[in-house]
């Protein structure tokens, strides 16, 4: 059974003093280099779905190297990998073919075919998929330099449609022991049942391969494993140091075949789910709360009960047996005031908070028990709401308050219905094991760091906060109970930025999180610098406060013809922008 947990943003990231970004007309240097073969782009078929439309808008024609950040890849017209560097002089010099995708012609010809896709899982090997069914694992060298790539691997991936796109891929090592995970999607046409079942023709499909060695020289598919979604996600990454999957959509994804071990089918799963019971029942009020427990065997006593509470921990368990409950409270209690009692096998705790307030659960991360709410809470809470429902359709619109009006929304207030799922999937339990529901909308993801899953962003009110994977170092610590995601950063104001960019083609952010940048689908490419230090004293006319930083926008604009952006890369000092014939470098910030 999955953990549902909540995100929990860490307040001390937020400006609370933050009032808006100052439009800067500062000039931002940028050098250009043209490509002689342009830029090749896929074009989805007559018969395209929704799920194969998400997948061309995820597709960025620019890939950063995140192990080095002069340098971005593209793929021109005649399948050409090629490369953008930073010169000793500080001027982008484009290199030659490192490597030719294979069999460029025929493919060229499939009218159901995706980008060609790339990705680096570490500092000398590369991954390519021909948006089609061919995978390559390359041996790149020392991207520093011009040499060819080689081709280590390659293999046909079994995508559906003959028509795939690569994901993200990483290294682990085990030893003298080298894995490489890769994730790609396809989409899948489907009927009769499997129709029925996911209320689409078309559902997203997810193939995890792994490839081992153990010299670095032969490789092989030593597992498989294909995951499935009835509808498309805005992000999937493979975490780094455990063995599992994180996907942000509105559709939690389920494992459906292992080469290696059989996979539970989701219908026996769910069967088994309807039979589980809470471990214990709960209630509370604003000042205390009551945990009732039945006990497995009806002969202990309370000598044989080992019940410890303490201000902001509680554990239960039986002496020398089964532990039943143990974790840190949701909040403080008051340890005198607590009692505990047995009657039979029914087991009564009694605690009394500290601060008076309502508990979303008795132990932190703990989803075992059920709360259980008395009749007289149940009609609190209706007459509370009983101002938000009505028999008439907008009654009373100039009394008082005026009622919500949708037209107040904007584009990025826009959420999904069902809502926004953050779910983790292990690779060997098959199981969803952390699932977070939240009212927020996705905006992006940005690799922060090459050894640690991307970040991704979020909207929470008008900021984008930033969430990563916080167990990603060590695969012997347990999971944090509040969930893998961890909170490292905000961009201020993002979130409702966005809002006026209703032609935007991509937004990322600078790794170290110093400017956001938003690329409409034409030409105009905007800057966010979050902290701007001033050279001379300036002072907030509303708290008289000195201000030691400002935040400034910034707009370029794309001097070339044609002008539609293919491709945006950002580094902690250079920006990156594709056109069909041009790549253009803006120094945000000089080099260290």
């Amino acid at each position: 059974m999955a953990a549902v947990v909540e995100l929990c943003p860490n307040r001390e990231l937020l400006n609370l003093n933050f009032d808006h970004y100052q439009l800067s007309l500062d000039s931002v240097p940028v050098y250009e280099t043209s490509l002689d073969d342009g830029i090749d782009e896929a074009k989805p078929s007559e018969t395209f779905s929704s799920h194969h439309a998400k997948l061309f808008g995820l597709h960025n024609h620019l890939i950063r190297d995140p192990w080095n950040d002069d340098s971005v890849y593209f793929c021109d017209r005649h399948w050409n990998i090629g490369r953008i560097k930073i010169g000793k002089t500080g001027k982008p010099q484009a290199h030659d073919s490192l490597l030719i995708v294979p069999n460029a012609v025929d493919l060229r010809l499939k009218p159901t075919r995706f980008n060609v896709s790339l990705a680096f899982p570490s500092k000398d090997h590369a991954v390519v998929c021909n948006g089609s069914d061919q995978l390559y694992l390359l041996e790149t060298g020392n991207r520093n330099g011009i040499t060819k790539w080689k081709v280590l691997f390659n293999t046909t991936v079994p995508v559906c449609g003959q028509a795939g796109t690569l994901l993200d891929c990483t290294l682990l090592m085990e030893g003298e022991v080298r894995r490489i995970e890769c994730l790609l999607a396809s989409v899948e046409e489907v009927d009769g049942e499997t129709k029925e079942k996911y209320r689409s023709p078309w559902i997203m499909q997810i193939h995890w391969l792994t490839l081992h060695s153990v010299d670095g020289v032969k490789w092989n598919i030593e597992r498989t494993r294909r995951l499935e979604g009835s509808r498309p996600f805005d992000h999937i990454s493979l975490e780094r140091g455990r063995k599992a999957v994180n996907i942000i959509g509105p559709d939690v994804y389920r494992m459906v075949e292992d080469s290696q071990q059989p996979v539970q089918l989701v219908e026996d799963a769910v069967a088994e789910s309807t039979d589980i019971t809470p471990l214990y029942t709960w209630s509370q009020t604003a000042s205390d709360l009551t945990i009732q427990l039945t006990l497995p065997d009806a002969g202990l006593t309370k000598a044989s009960l080992n019940v410890d509470i303490s201000s902001a921990r509680l554990e239960l368990g039986i002496k020398n047996g089964l532990e039943l409950l143990k974790g840190d409270l949701s909040a403080r209690v008051e340890v005198d005031a607590c009692t505990w009692t047995l009657d039979s096998r029914r087991l009564e705790i009694f605690l009394q908070k500290v601060e008076e307030g309502m508990w979303s659960s008795v132990l932190v991360g703990d989803t075992r028990g059920e709360l259980v709410m008395t009749p007289e809470q149940l009609e609190a809470i209706h007459q509370r709401l009983a101002h938000l429902t009505s028999e008439d359709w907008n009654p009373n619109p100039d009394k008082g308050d005026k009622p919500f009006n949708s037209q107040m929304l904007e584009e990025c207030d826009a959420v999904d219905a069902e809502g926004v799922v953050l779910s983790r999937i292990d690779g060997e339990t098959h199981k969803v094991t952390h699932k977070a529901i939240a009212n927020n909308q996705y905006l992006f993801s940005v690799c922060t760091d090459p050894t640690i899953s991307p970040a991704v962003c979020l909207r929470h009110d008008v900021d984008g906060f930033l969430w990563q994977s916080s167990n990603d170092i060590s695969t012997d610590e347990p999971l944090p109970a509040q969930g893998p995601w961890k909170h490292i950063g905000v961009l201020n104001a993002f979130g409702y930025v966005l809002a006026s960019k209703t032609q935007r083609r991509f937004c990322t952010c600078a790794p170290d999180m110093s400017v956001a940048v938003v690329a409409d689908a034409q030409r105009h490419v905007y800057l966010y610098r979050q902290n701007v230090c001033v050279l001379s004293p300036l002072r907030n006319r509303k708290t008289g406060q000195q201000v030691t930083s400002v935040a400034k926008q910034q707009v370029l604009a794309l001097d070339c013809q044609p002008d539609f952006i293919l491709g945006l890369a950002v580094t902690n000092s250079k920006i990156f922008v594709a056109t069909d014939q041009k790549v253009f470098v803006y120094v945000i910030k000089a080099d260290d």
